[in-house]
């Protein structure tokens, strides 16, 4: 993990958990509390926290709606929610707002310790642009250069383009709406299209480096 107490939490909870606040001083500098989205959003914009902890249902404005808000403008802060609330309409919506993790309350300490570690790498790792896929595969993000032991494999530009997306949110599943756009554009992404591409990634790693998340989406695992 990252080093202890550098970064700032913003805790967003209509029924502020003080157990659970006093738990995560360990490992933040500062913790700014509110217990709405409206508050929450007024203090992401004065204090700009590194990381964002956050329920759903709330009064003025939900957690969904807040997130949503903060992505309009930035897709890099590292945001978890924390819900009594385990419905695939909440997890859905959730699933298109670049999330580290969705947790069901009661929270297990030793696991949300697991996900501030994630919350850390990601924040560690956002000035990478050397990411090894494989033990033998290294992707460079900034020149969209594939390599195997040091030997460059060419990349069609759609297959470029599909790893880059998956790379930039391999912390989480990237719905078949975001590739959509991210890919396709206004065109209509066919399921033979995306099968199409998926195979052929697949078959460049020789190995199945992509997870199938049914009716959701694909996430990248990573070595």
């Amino acid at each position: 993990m990252l080093e202890q107490k550098r970064q700032r939490l913003l805790y967003v909870e209509d029924n502020i958990n003080h157990i659970l606040i006093n738990y995560l001083k360990r490992y933040f500098s500062n913790i700014y509390v509110a217990n709405n989205g409206e508050k929450a959003l007024a203090i992401y914009y004065d204090k700009q926290p590194d990381i964002i902890i956050t329920d759903i249902e709330m009064p003025k404005m939900n957690g969904l709606q807040f997130i949503s808000k903060i992505r309009e403008e930035n897709d890099l802060t590292p945001i978890v929610i924390i819900t009594d609330y385990s419905s695939t309409e909440y997890l859905l919506k959730a699933v298109e707002l670049n999330l580290v993790k969705y947790m069901i309350k009661p929270v297990d300490t030793k696991r949300l310790q697991g996900v501030i570690d994630r919350c850390y790498k990601k924040i560690e790792s956002r000035n990478s642009t050397i990411i090894r896929i494989t033990q033998h595969h290294i992707y460079d993000t900034s020149h969209h250069i594939l390599t195997y032991n040091d030997k460059v494999i060419p990349l069609t530009l759609i297959q470029r383009t599909f790893l880059n997306l998956l790379i930039k949110n391999r912390d989480r599943i990237v719905s078949y709406v975001e590739i959509e756009n991210y890919i396709w554009g206004d065109k209509v992404m066919s399921d033979a299209a995306i099968r199409s591409l998926v195979y052929d990634i697949r078959q460049i790693f020789h190995r199945d480096i992509l997870q199938n998340i049914s009716k959701i989406g694909y996430k990248i695992n990573i070595s």
